[in-house]
């Protein structure tokens, strides 16, 4: 690209572009690489730099960029029919993908509900909570119950969520919702302890925020498998059994956010 064009192209970054994490004082100050082109794994910039894209997008480019079947799918569909309201009506795209997902997820878990987003995704979760409880008239078992560093969405209510401070520096959030557990990192753990007594440590202040707050009151646990955001944490070996083990014994529902670790992320 011409160095005038994309210099012009810049300033209209940071004329009319406010992105994700900036830094009010910062609008317009900054001069970003641009993404001008992408192969495989790899990005390239305005300068024609190659990069290594390691997070793969915002961990959803999993499949890589490039992929002219993925391209001629898109097409075909776009011509054929682009969009329509799932309200009253449904297409075969939605249904085959809806039956294709419902027969690669475990047990009884055969029905899908799509959303726009992960973060509408765990918003959407967490709704059908509070509906599921109000709906056996246990109204005030609402309570979701949260690690400290996780990440779980940029909605009102999945931003509450999260147990990162700083993702909600100056914003409100429904605080009465949700009641945080100690981060889950094992690397994190005092010297003397080991992986197995951090596991129980985890699975036992799990147990006692339930009963804590009373099991009448608290709807769900949420947990990713793998804490993305929060620095790529992988908790202990049988962490999340024993966490469903736990929960299934005071009847609270458990929601596994795998918005960054599912559809083959994990290998």
């Amino acid at each position: 690209m011409r160095l005038e064009k994309i210099e012009e192209i810049q300033s209209f970054d940071n004329k009319n572009f406010v992105h994700p994490w900036e830094y009010m004082k910062d609008v317009g100050q900054k001069k970003r690489m641009f993404a001008e082109k992408a192969e495989g794994i790899y990005l390239y910039d305005e300068n024609g730099e190659k990069l290594i894209d390691g997070p793969g997008g915002m961990w959803c480019v999993q499949i890589g960029y490039g992929r002219p079947e993925m391209a001629k799918a898109i097409s075909d569909q776009i011509l054929k029919v682009p969009y329509y309201s799932p309200w009253n009506m449904s297409s075969s795209p939605s249904a085959m993908l809806a039956h294709k997902i419902a027969e690669r997820t475990p047990g009884d878990l055969n029905h899908v509900f799509f959303t726009t987003c992960g973060s509408t995704a765990v918003d959407s979760a967490i709704r059908f909570v509070h509906f599921y409880n109000n709906v056996l008239g246990r109204n005030k078992k609402k309570k979701i119950i949260s690690r400290e560093k996780s990440y779980h969405g940029s909605t009102y209510l999945s931003a509450t969520m999260c147990g990162k401070d700083r993702d909600k520096d100056w914003m409100d959030t429904a605080k009465e919702l949700v009641h945080f557990l100690p981060d889950v990192n094992p690397s994190r753990r005092p010297e003397k302890i080991s992986v197995d007594e951090f596991l129980e440590e985890k699975i036992s202040d799990l147990e006692t925020a339930i009963l804590t707050l009373g099991a009448e009151n608290v709807g769900a646990f949420i947990a990713e498998p793998v804490l993305a955001s929060g620095g790529v944490i992988v908790p202990p070996k049988g962490y999340h059994q024993r966490c469903l083990e736990v929960c299934r014994k005071y009847d609270v529902l458990y929601i596994s956010d795998e918005v960054v670790t599912a559809f083959g992320r994990l290998g």
